[in-house]
């Protein structure tokens, strides 16, 4: 044996434990991560109702922290009632992480429709509120910590999880229910768009004296980023510019409404007339196709936000982007 050959080895030896060090390192990170699941425009049918118990059943045996559905709980061309809406609410109830939901259209913007039952939208958007959210057991998301600045829009809210800011919007489909000849509608639509900016500004506020390092914005409406003439989401993007120029991390939007699955980057960074690349979107699938998104976030790693799509298979598909 040569008088080098013992320390060489040892050289060696330090070395692969060092890259196992990185690796188990890497591991942990990995393990760590936050991880939530997100879905939406579901179901529009008692079949999309029982795939779509599958798929949380799913979900949820990967013990998210918690799952998110982003509106649209009944197709537009279904009647709305309350027995649907409590139907969903016992779906949520027997989750067993807590839910973060917000409504979309079809469930009270669109019930004016002959189809849907010609009813008063405002006054089905007080009975979901009176079902999802008067009851605390039916979305179980104390444990998240959710801060609700006015009690009159119970489901805008905002967490922190981890160094991210969560904020939970109500813009929904149908252009955000703007309809300026009906003033009780219109008038709806102004105290949404205010309650919306003012529960933005407290939540940032929030996540600045917290510093948090990445935020999620969540709502149900594509507020369709490609035509800026599309006057119901106005605020929406006004606010979104207002967030923009106060917080320099990495954000995730994420909503539904036209059921096209979406992993992108639509904000266009005024400047440079480039995406802006710390700010995706996603749209999560929507009816006919039942699927969800597992959506992981690293704030060690880039890109932060990462997806997997997920169907309701018995041998458990998983689609990766």
């Amino acid at each position: 044996m040569s008088p080098n050959s013992a320390p060489r080895r040892l050289s060696v030896v330090a070395r692969l434990g060092f890259l196992l060090f990185v690796a188990l390192l890497a591991g942990s990170a990995a393990a760590g991560s936050l991880r939530f699941f997100a879905l939406g425009d579901l179901p529009y049918s008692d079949a999309e109702a029982n795939l779509l118990a599958r798929l949380l059943e799913q979900a949820a045996a990967e013990e998210p922290a918690f799952i998110v559905h982003v509106g649209d709980i009944k197709g537009g061309a279904q009647p709305c009632t309350d027995a649907h809406n409590r139907a969903v609410a016992r779906l949520f109830r027997d989750q067993p992480v807590p839910v973060v939901y917000t409504p979309g259209d079809n469930e009270w913007t669109d019930c004016h429709r002959k189809a849907a039952g010609g009813l008063d939208p405002l006054s089905r958007l007080a009975s979901v509120r009176r079902v999802f959210f008067d009851d605390p057991a039916v979305l179980h998301n104390h444990t998240l910590g959710l801060r609700m600045p006015r009690p009159e829009f119970p489901e805008n809210a905002w967490f922190i999880r981890d160094d991210v800011l969560f904020v939970v919007l109500h813009v929904v489909g149908s252009n955000n229910a703007w309809q300026p000849r009906i003033p009780a509608r219109h008038a709806a639509f102004r105290a949404r768009a205010d309650a919306n900016r003012a529960l933005l500004s407290q939540a940032l506020g929030a996540g600045g004296d917290a510093g948090v390092r990445a935020a999620v914005l969540i709502f149900h409406a594509n507020p369709v980023f490609e035509q800026p003439g599309k006057r119901g989401f106005v605020p929406l993007k006004q606010d979104l510019q207002q967030f923009l120029a106060r917080f320099d991390g990495p954000m995730l939007l994420i909503h539904g409404d036209t059921h096209s699955y979406k992993f992108d980057r639509p904000v266009i960074d005024p400047d440079t007339g480039e995406p802006l690349a710390r700010v995706q979107r996603l749209e999560v699938p929507g009816s006919p196709i039942v699927a969800g998104v597992r959506v992981s976030v690293d704030l060690d790693t880039e890109p932060v936000f990462s997806v997997r799509t997920v169907l309701p298979s018995a041998s458990e598909d998983w689609l990766e982007r």
